[in-house]
């Protein structure tokens, strides 16, 4: 008796790179959806800025003290120039946190850093002096954490000036960090693939 096989259809096979891809945008879509941050009562909506909120960011800057403004920029404490807030409103890894009255009160951004590998982001980071010390700079170092790496990124790269040790917490949050003593003193933080449950709206959903 002879026996007979039965030829069944090959199973569909899912590429690799064509599932990566599919992540990959879902990730970015994640990253650009607006979420809401709660200080105490007080809920602030974290969103992506653009250049409609250049009016709001430059009086935000105003009310900022030469402090916080130096370890944000470096420039002798001096806010940036309108034109340069208006490119960075332009870019597309810029957030920006807003009352219910439309005022910003924190800012954060990411940027190729021109001095280290394609694969490291500069973040760059602004809490209004009335609204520093209440966990918003957490939160903004974690989802910009997601965000870079959901875009790419393998490394953070932060030049915090006099602010060091609380900027090296923050970073210290989001993955393994380390000082680099070179001619301007920054820090690296190598993102884990965790990073991307620290975006805002991942975190939010969870929550929920």
């Amino acid at each position: 008796m002879r026996s007979t096989t039965t030829c069944r259809p090959p199973r569909p096979v899912v590429e690799p790179l064509t599932a990566r891809r599919d992540t990959d945008r879902e990730l970015a879509a994640l990253a650009r959806q607006p979420w809401t941050l709660r200080v105490g009562r007080t809920p602030l909506v974290v969103r992506p800025g653009g250049p409609r909120d250049l009016a709001a960011l430059a009086t935000m800057h105003s009310r900022c003290g030469a402090r916080s403004l130096l370890d944000r920029y470096r420039f002798g404490g001096r806010p940036p120039a309108v034109a340069a807030l208006d490119q960075m409103l332009r870019r597309p890894d810029t957030v920006v946190a807003v009352t219910a009255t439309g005022d910003i009160v924190a800012t954060a951004t990411l940027a190729r850093d021109p001095g280290h590998s394609h694969r490291c982001a500069e973040v760059g980071l602004l809490v209004e002096d009335h609204w520093q010390r209440l966990g918003i700079g957490s939160e903004l170092m974690s989802h910009m954490a997601g965000v870079a790496h959901a875009t790419g990124f393998a490394e953070l790269i932060a030049y915090p000036a006099t602010a060091m040790a609380a900027v090296q917490r923050l970073m210290l949050d989001v993955g393994r960090t380390r000082v680099v003593p070179d001619v301007d003193l920054h820090l690296h933080t190598y993102l884990p693939e965790s990073a991307t449950l620290g975006l805002g709206s991942v975190r939010q959903r969870l929550a929920g």
